[in-house]
Order: structure tokens, then sequence, then C-alpha cells
């Protein structure tokens, strides 16, 4: 679906912004009109990214109920394969530069620290809604169905993944040829 694929850019767009306005302010060495305009744009980026979150989430449940798996399995394993980087990058920068904002302003922004964490478990939350559409989809196929815990899984950072590739691993084993004829 394209608006998994677009949430995706989203998300890595973000990231991109959010290391470029420290880095616009840092080297410009003061508050000028690029880093105003970087930063406002950032801002209003991070609504968008938002809100195409939730349009993939939408997209996604409007696929589930109308019985169309295939297209709800191939934006899941594209937000939840293709958002890995992601995180990984999101998660080593934020430490990384929060730690030192933190720390350069002997701790008056840690009050701000909350809000990029709340970002990224807004981002982790849509995309495990996403999830939580195809494992509907996958429980409504033939048995064996996926066990109903993976729809709480869906919703954990890093059990996930591993909820993803094991039921991508289901899938693909119960739609080879020699599992659907058996000998």
């Amino acid at each position: 679906m394209k608006s998994a694929k677009l949430f995706l850019a989203a998300m890595y767009l973000h990231l991109a912004l959010s290391v470029a306005v420290p880095l616009v302010l840092l080297f410009a060495g003061e508050w000028t009109v690029l880093g105003q305009g970087l930063f406002t744009f950032y801002l209003f980026f991070i609504g968008v990214s938002q809100l195409l979150g939730w349009v993939a989430v939408a997209m996604a449940a409007r696929a589930g109920g109308r019985r169309e798996t295939d297209r709800v399995i191939r934006a899941w394993r594209t937000l939840k394969l293709g958002s890995i980087p992601f995180f990984v990058l999101n998660f080593l920068y934020s430490v990384a530069v929060w730690f030192v904002f933190v720390a350069a302003s002997r701790g008056i922004l840690l009050i701000f620290v909350p809000i990029p964490i709340a970002i990224t478990c807004f981002f982790i939350l849509e995309t495990g809604c996403v999830g939580c559409v195809a494992v509907k989809a996958l429980r409504r196929q033939p048995p064996p169905v996926p066990n109903k815990v993976h729809y709480f899984l869906q919703l954990v950072p890093v059990l996930d993944v591993f909820s993803t590739l094991l039921l991508l691993h289901r899938q693909k084993v119960r739609m080879t040829p020699q599992s659907r004829f058996p000998e």
C-alpha cells in the first residue's frame, strides 16, 4: 500500500530533520532565518508524519475489512521490516544528542526529553496497529492460525520484529507448494 510506504518515508525524513536541525543551529552559531525555517518545518513535519501513520493504519484496516490479506501483509512487511533501521538509528541518535543537550544545559533541557520519546512511541504504536490488522487478517485464513498473543507482541518494541518474522516465515511455509499439497 502506498500509505505504508509514505509513512515509512516520513519516518526517515523525520529522522533526517531531527539530525539537520541541531546541526544547522550548531554550525550557524546563532538562530538564523535558515535555522528558524528548518525548525518550523521540522515541527510541521512531526504532525505530518503522525498523520501519515494514522492514515496507514486506517488504510490497512480498510483493506483488512475488505479481506485484502495480501495488501495488508505487504504493507505490514514494508513497515515492520523497513522501520528496523529507523528505530535503531533513532535510538542511537536520540541517546547521544539528548545526553549532550542535557549535559550542556546542566539538566535544564531534561524537561524536553519526553517529547522525542512520545513521538517515537507513536511511531511504534502506528506500526503496531498495522501489525495487529495483519495478525487479524492471518487469523481469518485456514488453520493453523497465529496465536492471539501476536496482537500484543505487535505493540511491543523488539518483540514485534520477532513476531513479524515468525509469522511471515509461517505464512511463507504455508504457501509453498509442498505444504499446500501434502503427499
